[in-house]
């Protein structure tokens, strides 16, 4: 029986020389433009196997001893083999030529400048996330520090290894330069070392697996966020056009790409949905004072149905009745690709209503999105089920004075999935603009469960909270459209309001961020975990600011965090009940109730991981601008808040709830 530390040995060796020739094939390799998408798809099964190499223990970041789990020792010679299979494949000349539609030639490695410059970006984001450049995970295998830089010189001619063994392995192949003959059978290859590192995770530990599938997220945050201008976009785009339409990183990637498209494409796309009308809809008394609505559409008089009809959400977008008619294009255009991104498909983490189309109304200075809604499978399949306009919130729920409370794995589950739709949103740029537990919803229930729009009994409850779908998406636009005309105007809404950060508050409201739709997220999170509406805070007297554990550091921090230096908010904005206008100051001083509350119980009532996602939420604009300053505009690549929202929200709650992200 061999040592552990033999164990370690072989498998280090066989990843080190897969690790090796996999660059030394891809940087001998010359190609047209018509290959560059297969070359980035190589480049991300590079990082791929890097991910491997520091998921399963042999390449650990930060410097740490590597480790082969006692459970992996057993198959040891599986990894070797599997890991040898990867070296073959990029080596068999016989193989590369007749199969895979490769020719040697004498001709020098192709230099893309886009390419180049797209996979520099992509690695330095990989620094910045703390896992490492592929090329610097090979040398601390080897035990050396990197003789290249891996993020400027990807594609020189330097040798990756300084061991003799795989120096002596690599060098006759250092010489050899592959051209691509034929795209076609060339994806073939790569899909071969795809499958390949596929099989390689399969074999990791549970906790490896749950590390690895969590590194796979940030990797296509990483892809996402490097599409910075039309040309990556376009590269990234057909490089991942093989997967499913519901994949994560190609999902992600489309909805980035409809910010790129022009205004004609966009209305054109919009236009080839069925067009759409309110006289379509059986509309409910009053229809024109709600914001949203349920409707069925109208039956011809002659139509012979047997089936239960479909539900559609009718969500009504206010524009100002005054407004001029550049700024009405622009919103326009807002809402048409609202549509596209509401109405293409989703990975299952997404979860929202999907969009049919919107009417222009003009009479009533608005538009309404039509929008399909599910219903709960126990409900009639009569053609003539009962009537249902209003669909339940978690709002309401929150308010419903009868309806049990959910025990605190739902609410944790709950806070969980909610968390993870914003994170497939936010993964591609994209921002809600109106987050609040008014706007997440529930499927149409059964009616022998409804109790006034709620659920009344707890198995029905639970069922409910697996049910949520995130709608009332406000003029939702991407983060890199720096123009702001749909200001947060509406103060004297204090049930909105009150959930917009205090640097977006009225006329003076600051370009709306990421950091912004983050924090009302953390305020939502607060309500669940304590299942209670925000409202609550707004009466009452403000919760202390220091405890018996945390002493003055806590209050110093909450007031630093709410913007008041010396802790005299209460003054400059006093809460209400029933207050009518809600401004900065007052939206500064919910924010110190809100964090002093969570700081003090959340903890206690729903552990630490949550309590901690809370903090981060709450206070990620501000210490987002601390941290980062001017880093957005500099040549150094700052962690994205989509990527940090990810690893101190969505994982740990994960993490809390049982589940993986």
């Amino acid at each position: 029986m061999m040592e552990p530390g033999s164990y370690l040995t072989v498998i280090q060796f066989a990843f080190e020389g897969a690790s090796v020739a996999v660059k030394t094939f891809r940087k001998g390799l010359n190609y047209g433009k018509d290959a560059e998408r297969l070359i980035l798809g190589l480049e991300f099964e590079r990082f791929r196997l890097q991910l491997w190499g520091e998921n399963s223990g042999l390449t650990p970041p930060g410097g740490e001893s590597a480790a082969l789990p006692d459970r992996l020792q057993p198959i040891e010679q599986v990894l070797k083999g599997q890991l040898d299979e990867i070296e073959r494949l990029v080596q068999n000349a016989d193989e590369l030529r007749t199969r895979y539609g490769l020719a040697q030639t004498e001709e020098p490695p192709t230099k893309s400048d886009r390419m180049r410059s797209l996979v520099d970006r992509m690695q330095q984001s990989m620094q910045r996330m703390r896992v490492g450049s592929v090329d610097g995970a090979v040398d601390r295998a080897k035990g050396k520090q990197a003789e290249v830089n891996a993020a400027g010189n990807d594609d020189d001619d330097a040798n990756p290894t300084s061991e003799f063994k795989v120096k002596r392995r690599t060098s006759t192949l250092n010489r050899i330069r592959w051209a691509v003959k034929d795209v076609d059978k060339f994806e073939g290859l790569v899909k071969t070392l795809a499958r390949m590192i596929t099989k390689l995770n399969e074999l990791l530990t549970e906790s490896q697996q749950r590390r690895a599938k969590e590194d796979s997220n940030r990797i296509n945050m990483i892809v996402v966020g490097s599409a910075v201008d039309e040309s990556s976009l376009d590269l990234i785009r057909a490089a991942v056009q093989s997967e499913p339409e519901t994949s994560k990183l190609r999902a992600g990637v489309e909805r980035k790409a409809l910010a790129q498209q022009s205004s004609a494409r966009i209305s054109s796309a919009v236009g080839s949905l069925p067009p759409l009308s309110l006289s379509d809809f059986d509309l409910p008394d009053g229809f024109l004072t709600m914001r949203r609505f349920l409707a069925t559409k109208k039956r011809p008089s002659n139509a012979v149905v047997d089936i239960r009809p479909d539900y559609y959400l009718i969500e009504r977008k206010d524009f100002d009745r005054n407004i001029n008619p550049e700024d009405k294009e622009k919103l326009t255009i807002r809402m048409q690709r609202l549509v596209m991104l509401l109405c293409k498909p989703k990975p299952p983490g997404f979860v929202t209503p999907r969009a049919e189309g919107c009417i222009d109304d003009p009479s009533s200075s608005c538009w309404w999105m039509v929008l399909r809604f599910p219903v709960d499978p126990d409900f009639p399949q009569s053609p003539d089920p009962p009537i249902v306009t209003t669909p339940v919130s978690l709002l309401s729920l929150l308010q419903s004075k009868g309806t049990p409370k959910p025990p605190l794995e739902h609410r944790i589950a709950l806070a969980s999935a909610v968390c993870t739709t914003f994170s497939e949103l936010y993964l591609s740029g994209w921002l809600h603009k109106s987050v609040r537990s008014d706007n997440i919803l529930f499927r149409i229930p059964s009616p022998d469960s409804i109790t006034t729009g709620t659920y009344s009994h707890p198995p029905e409850a639970s069922n409910m909270l697996t049910s949520f779908l995130v709608a009332g998406f406000e003029y939702s636009r991407q983060e890199s459209e720096g123009a702001t005309i749909d200001k947060a105007k509406t103060s004297g809404n204090v049930a909105v309001a009150m959930y917009r950060h205090p640097n977006y508050q009225g006329d003076a409201a600051e370009g709306y961020k990421m950091e912004h739709d983050i924090y009302s997220l953390g305020l939502v999170l607060v309500e669940i975990a304590l299942w209670m509406p925000l409202a609550s805070f707004l009466g009452g007297k403000p919760a202390a600011m220091i405890c018996s554990s945390c002493g003055k550091k806590r209050a110093t921090a909450t007031r630093a965090a709410s913007g008041d230096s010396d802790g005299r908010s209460e003054g400059s904005g006093i809460l209400a009940p029933d207050m009518k206008i809600f401004h900065a100051p007052h939206a500064a001083e919910l924010k110190r109730r809100v964090i002093a509350r969570a700081y003090a119980e959340l903890g206690f009532r729903v552990g630490t991981k949550y309590a901690a996602a809370v903090k981060f939420c709450l206070e990620m604009g501000d210490n987002y601008v601390v941290e980062a300053g001017s880093s957005r505009g500099s040549t150094e690549i700052p962690l994205h808040p989509a990527l940090e929202f990810y690893n101190n929200v969505v994982v740990p709650l994960a993490s809390a709830s049982g589940d993986r992200p």
